[in-house]
This record gives structure tokens, sequence and C-alpha cells, in this order.
């Protein structure tokens, strides 16, 4: 079996250079290119380090970076990567065809290219030579470490997304990408100032303990003539080596068993829009549906260019009052994502022309709550991480990341939860469908001003305790307290989101025929 995947992977490598000269010639330079990359990053330290002190810092810092871009990237992106499930038909167990994969996966492409860079480190640095069994070991070793790592995330991941989700993983990788972006670079200008030695040996140190960058620790506590330190190091790389080869086994011998639920025939599947991407269950059907509203209903999209407003006054206001700029930092992001929330508390009028399907057909009302949730969430969530990154950047202060981040996404929960629960207890008269959306019918009855106060005024009280623990946090900086605010803020955030969909689809099923009558009379 092996040998077969030798063959064939072989064949993938030879592909590339198929089909025509320019064809050929383009893939040639694309992979010098890369090699040259790969080279330069090795040389990375000597170009910034004074001294061997500080490029073993740097050595650990990048090497641990590179091998964890190397380890979750697969869990994102696999569609290059081969599976077992492709070779189920073949004669040979499961447990056969996941060796034989891992085994052959160093005949790709991206591992050549990281084999490159190794090498490129082996050479460049002759402090590593001594011992001289201590630099191929520990490389070879990460190396190795690498083809387990992606194995295993890319299994993984077509284990728990499949095939239909590939697409929001993929996204969601990317959201992430972006939302670290600017604090890499916060790092990195950090790194490289007057007072950045002392953040990075402390980086380097707690780095050297995990698998990632326990190869360049070891390589630099051998050169450094403590043995003792590198063999530990090499025993964590081993060790986690070990472990992922035992995950990797079951997870193929999984996946090859594994038998995915066939598509049902009949059913478009092509242009359908958000309708494509959620299956044919109640609360995400009414989530493709809202979805394609907030895309195309000019309603959704006035409130959404509007929602950005009312924190440039509020920064203007304190501007012109003599605040300091850079605490004023924090307040912009969560007054958009507590609007953004709160901007669902009346969007069962806002859909009145379509309520009547989901009380007519006997949909549950969690399962309305929670599909009209989607845009919200969809749109809060990756504005939360980008934008916390970017409040950290501006407070010039990585260590409070966590708390920012719970500060946010727990004004987005508890703002969406409000929402869910007052838009079935206390609708008023919205635009309708097709018409201005800067014209507001008018109805005899109580208005918008009851439901709009009460809700924000709920809101605020009920996101006070997450911002208490976070405002703590950043003031007092800590990283237990951080970690606290963080973990505190998407529990309790989340706590409120379940709380007001239960409740709200309570009062759903409860008065969904007046739901009905009130949102017919003013439509």
């Amino acid at each position: 079996m092996a040998a077969r995947l030798f063959r064939l992977r072989l064949a993938l490598l030879g592909s590339e250079f198929r089909g025509s000269f320019v064809r050929g010639l383009r893939t040639t330079l694309l992979l010098l290119v890369a090699a040259a990359a790969a080279v330069a990053l090795a040389l990375v330290p000597e170009w910034l380090a004074r001294n061997a002190a500080e490029r073993a810092v740097i050595d650990v810092i990048v090497g641990c970076t590179v091998l964890c871009v190397v380890f979750l990237v697969p869990f994102f992106d696999n569609r290059q990567n081969l599976e077992t499930k492709q070779f189920a038909s073949y004669p040979a167990s499961p447990s056969s065809i996941a060796l034989s994969l891992l085994v052959t996966s160093w005949v790709s492409w991206p591992f050549l290219l990281l084999l490159v860079w190794l090498v490129s480190l082996g050479i460049l640095r002759p402090e590593w030579s001594e011992p001289g069994w201590i630099a191929p070991c520990a490389l070879g070793l990460a190396g190795i470490l690498a083809l387990c790592g992606v194995r295993v995330m890319s299994g993984l991941s077509k284990l728990i997304a499949g095939p239909r989700f590939a697409g929001a993983l993929r996204t969601t990788g990317a959201v992430l990408l972006v939302a670290f972006l600017p604090l890499a670079v916060f790092a990195g200008a950090t790194a490289l100032g007057s007072n950045g030695g002392a953040a990075m040996e402390e980086a380097a140190q707690l780095l050297s303990w995990t698998p990632f960058g326990a190869p360049f620790a070891a390589l630099n506590s051998a050169a450094a003539g403590d043995m003792s330190a590198a063999l530990v190091y090499l025993g964590i790389l081993g060790g986690t080596i070990v472990f992922l080869i035992a995950v990797w086994i079951p997870i193929a011998w999984v996946s090859n068993e594994r038998i995915d639920r066939p598509g049902q025939r009949g059913i478009a599947r092509n242009e359908l829009g958000w309708f494509e991407r959620f299956s044919a269950r109640p609360a995400q059907v009414i989530a493709a549906r809202q979805l394609t509203y907030w895309a195309r209903d000019p309603r959704y999209r006035v409130a959404l260019f509007a929602i950005p407003i009312a924190p440039i006054f509020m920064l203007v206001a304190f501007w012109i009052a003599g605040a300091d700029l850079t605490a004023l930092a924090l307040v912009p992001l969560p007054v958009i994502l507590l609007l953004l929330g709160w901007s669902q508390h009346n969007d069962v009028a806002m859909d009145s022309t379509a309520i009547w399907e989901h009380v007519s057909s006997g949909i549950r009302g969690r399962a309305d709550r929670a599909g009209r949730l989607a845009p919200v969430l969809m749109l809060g969530i990756p504005l939360a991480l980008v934008g916390s990154s970017i409040t950290v950047t501006v407070l010039g202060d990585w260590r409070v990341l966590p708390a920012v981040i719970g500060l946010n996404i727990a004004v987005l929960l508890v703002g969406s939860g409000v929402s869910s629960l007052f838009s079935v207890m206390m609708p008023y008269p919205a635009t309708r469908p097709g018409d201005s959306p800067f014209v507001q019918p008018q109805w005899a009855g109580s208005g918008s001003g009851a439901s709009q106060t009460l809700s924000m005024l709920l809101a605020l009280v009920l996101v006070a305790p997450a911002a208490w623990f976070s405002v703590m946090a950043i003031i007092n900086v800590e990283l237990v307290e951080n970690i606290w605010a963080l973990f505190f803020g998407i529990g309790y955030g989340a706590l409120i989101l379940v709380l007001g969909t239960l409740i709200g689809g309570w009062i759903f099923d409860r008065s969904g025929p007046e739901l009905v009558a009130v949102t017919q009379v003013f439509d």
C-alpha cells in the first residue's frame, strides 16, 4: 500500500508541471521563489540578532510560529490533502491505509519546502553541530511532528465539518487570520522596540515547553552545554509525536468506515444563495432567509450603515471634553456590537409578511428565535475578533486581549439575547417590505418608545457584570484575571443568549396567533 501511495504522490508532484510549457515554467519559478523564501526565513535570525543569545530566542519564536502554522492550516483548508476514504475500495485495512498515508506524506511540495527551511537552519547554525547527532535528531523530529500534525488536523477537520461545511470552515480560518494580524504587527513592533528583549526572552521560555518550540529549544540548550535540558525538550517532542500517531489511527479508521449522508435527489442545490449552505431544518432555513433579507432588503442595510455613526459622535464628544484618546479605544466596538445585537429587537415586525408561515406550519418558537440570530452572530463574532485585535493594538498592551474579547463577545451575545425576547414580547410598527426605509407607519397603540427604551436598558443592565470584570482585568493587567474575564464574558453572554432564545421561543409558542394579528394590523 505504501508503494502505491508513493507512486501516486510522485505522479501528483509531476502533474504540477504538465499541461503546457508556460504552466511548467510558471510552476518552476513559483517553487524556486518559495524555496528562496524558505532559505530567507532561516536567515532572518541572522539578520536581526546581534549575538548568539538573541539568535537563539528568535529561532525559538520563529520556529514555533512556523510549526504552529503548519499544524493549524490543514484544519481550515485541506482540499489538497489525500484522505483515507479515497482508498476505502482498496484491499487494505484502515490501519494500513492510515500508516501508508502518514509515511508517504513527505512526498508533497509543502513538506519539501518545509524540509528546505529545516535543512537551511541546520547549515546556517554552526553552533548546533555539537554534539553531532543533536541537529539531525531535533530537526528530523520537527519534520515528523509537522507530518503527523497535518494528518491529524486534516482528518479531524473532515470528520467534524465534512464537505458540506468545508467552505464555512475556510471562511472561519480567514476571519481568524485577519483578526490576529494587527496583534502580530503589534507584537513585532514591540519586539523590535527598545524594551522588547525581555518580553521576547519570556515568550521564548514559554514556547520552549510547547511541542512546536521544543526542537529549537533543545538545539539551543545543547549548544549551551545543557544536555539534560535538551533531552527533556526532545522528550516533549517525541511524546507529542507518539500521541499524534495514536490519535491519527482511530481518526483514519472512523473516516474510512463512516458513510456520509447522501444528498436528497430532486432538490435543487444551485443558485439558491444562502439556502445551499444550510440544511433543511427549521432554524437553519430561517437563518438562510434572514441572511438573504440582510443582503437584499434596504431596511436592514440602512440600519447597518447607521450603527457605526453613534460611536463616532461619542468619540467626538469625549475628545472635545478632553478625554484620553487611547483609553477611548475601548468604546467604539462594544457600542457597535451592542447596537448590532439590539437591532433585532423588532425583527418580528420587520418580517411581518412571513411570520404567519412559522405559526401555521407549527415551527417551534425556539427555532424561530435561533434562526433569526444568524445574521447578527455571523457578522458580529468576526467583527468582535477583528475589532478586539485592533483595539488592543491601539491600547498598546497585548496582555489585555482576552479581557477585550470577552467584553465584546458578551456585549454582542447579551444584546442578541435581549432582542430575541423583546421582538416577540413588544413588537411595534415597522417599515413594510418594499417601502422606503425612512418611512415609519402609524398605528394606534403602544409605540416604539417603550420597546426601544426597555430593551436597551435591560441590555445595559445585563451586560454590566461582564463589563465590570473585563474593565477590572484591563486596569489590573494580570494573566489570570484576563483569562477569567474572557471565559466569564463568553459564558455569561452565551447564558443570556440561550435564556433569551428559550424564553422568547416560549412566548412565541403561546402567542403566535396574536403575533400574526398584531403584525397584520400594521402591515
